[in-house]
């Protein structure tokens, strides 16, 4: 997740790299196995003190990078990030969804004073005064003990090889490593959760504790020690949120839907704490997902990264491990052909209402499709998210038919209008975001057609967000004609 920079971890084109931004022309050099930036103004000032690339992080989707400041450990944020995939540069802001007047996110020492407290194992940002930071880690990246706690008990007890040999004959394990496979469900997803949450600190002696000495959380542990996952619809930690709604005002908004379901992608745990699922105790994320597969050829490593999910668990597998009753009852329950994707599981009950890193994904809050939730919250519903050439009138009339879900009161527009349609054209950016995107979703072009996708999506390019103009791109790419089209989601309107 975080790596040293050096050349077998940058982009090639980097070297040589010249690009304009917000007043000032950037340019790298590579020198041996390190790179390092210069920040020239454009209208005529004296250029800046080169200063080094020394870290990065992303590794298969995007890619960012971190320059020295000259100020102890603190870092500052080079501001292009890379698409790997895409194999293109832009301004980080426009890798976010931002409107855009945003252009630059992260000042110098915020990753020292939040990245890192996520993107490292066992960090401590330890701040000295001003925007200074002597910042330690134990590794950069997300390590072993990261997720099976600290290693020194474990090493010094299973040196000897006998005894590794003993206790793996006798199958008894090693208390010494926290293995999240064999905790509760709770303590479990806690280990993915640690990081993978929307999370606060229980107070401000928290706060300092934590920056100067570390977390004290470790994996098996019951609770998060100095912070809570933040749920806003539930009764905890009221004085704390109340708080942070004061002192950020879109904290809450730029996280959440209204109802409280999380609508950035990278905290997971806050969907799966508010299923069902999770209530019985034994659900966690590793339910579904593995960290260490099996077979490490490059076939099986390229298919797994993409969700890192366990061997069968694609499809419906995941949830019938637990539901096995449904299966004899998939055209029953979902009034769809079995074999269909209106019967897969998760375009139901997980969609992709969450949005980060460019793309969609399932929502990992299990819950039931209604017209109410896109009404009262703004939340595109499963069945409009599939069926992007119907309004919410055909998705209401259809749940009270087949689930006996009451009729709403509905707008005209509603009753006339494709409700993907009005997402994309009047919603507001995270709706647009996940419209755009979802018209390059094979199972929603089967559903609804794609030869009327084309004039909505060129429409699209122009939407005044980088991110929503960047999935529309894709999304259309994926259209007879289009695969090659190619297009600059970052160039001014004027270009």
């Amino acid at each position: 997740m975080t790596q040293v920079a050096a050349g077998a971890t940058m982009p090639a084109s980097l070297d040589g790299f010249a690009r304009e931004f917000d007043g000032a022309r950037y340019q790298v050099v590579r020198e041996q196995d390190h790179f390092f930036v210069t920040r020239v103004p454009i209208d005529g000032g004296a250029p800046e003190p080169r200063r080094e690339i020394v870290l990065t992080t992303g590794s298969h989707t995007l890619q960012i990078f971190w320059t020295d400041t000259g100020e102890g450990r603190t870092l500052a944020q080079f501001p292009f990030a890379y698409l790997i995939v895409e194999k293109k540069w832009a301004p980080v802001a426009q890798t976010f969804l931002l409107p855009p007047e945003f252009r630059t996110i992260y000042a110098a020492g915020e990753w020292n004073g939040a990245c890192m407290d996520c993107h490292v194992t066992a960090g401590r940002s330890r701040f000295v005064e001003g925007n200074t930071f002597d910042s330690r880690v134990a590794e950069f990246g997300i390590a072993c003990e990261a997720c099976h706690s600290e290693g020194r008990a474990h090493v010094a007890q299973n040196q000897n090889p006998l005894t590794r040999y003993a206790k793996h004959l006798a199958g008894t394990g090693d208390p010494t490593a926290a293995n999240p496979a064999k905790m509760r469900g709770a303590e479990s997803a806690l280990a993915c959760g640690q990081c993978h949450s929307v999370w606060a600190f229980e107070g401000m002696e928290q706060k300092i504790a934590w920056n100067r000495d570390g977390g004290t959380f470790r994996p098996g542990h019951a609770a998060l020690a100095e912070r809570f996952v933040v749920q806003p619809a539930s009764a905890d930690h009221a004085a704390q949120k109340n708080l942070i709604a004061q002192t950020n005002e879109n904290f809450f908004s730029d996280r959440f839907w209204s109802d409280g379901m999380v609508r950035v992608t990278g905290r997971e745990l806050n969907g799966v704490m508010a299923s069902p699922c999770y209530q019985g105790g034994n659900f966690s994320c590793i339910s579904c997902h593995e960290m260490h597969p099996e077979k490490t050829d490059a076939a099986t490593v390229t298919a797994w990264r993409e969700h890192q999910m366990k061997p069968g668990m694609t499809g419906d597998a995941a949830c019938l491990q637990c539901h096995e009753t449904k299966r004899a009852q998939f055209a029953a329950h979902t009034h769809h052909a079995a074999d269909s994707d209106g019967s897969r599981c998760m375009n139901c009950h997980m969609p992709h209402t969450t949005y980060g890193l460019l793309r969609a994904i399932p929502s990992h809050q299990i819950s039931s499709p209604t017209v109410r939730e896109s009404l009262d919250h703004g939340r595109p519903n499963a069945c409009n998210l599939c069926h992007l050439d119907r309004t919410l009138a055909w998705t209401a009339e259809k749940l009270r038919e087949w689930y006996h879900q009451p009729v709403p009161a509905l707008a005209p527009d509603d009753r006339t209008i494709a409700a993907a349609v009005q997402w994309l054209l009047k919603g507001d950016a995270g709706q647009r975001a996940l419209v755009a995107w979802g018209m390059g979703w094979a199972p929603a072009q089967q559903a609804a057609g794609r030869d009327w996708l084309a004039p909505l999506l060129a429409l699209t390019l122009n939407d005044s967000y980088a991110a929503v103009r960047f999935d529309a791109w894709k999304s259309l790419q994926t259209l007879p004609g289009f695969a090659n089209y190619d297009f600059d989601f970052t160039a001014a309107e004027t270009v």
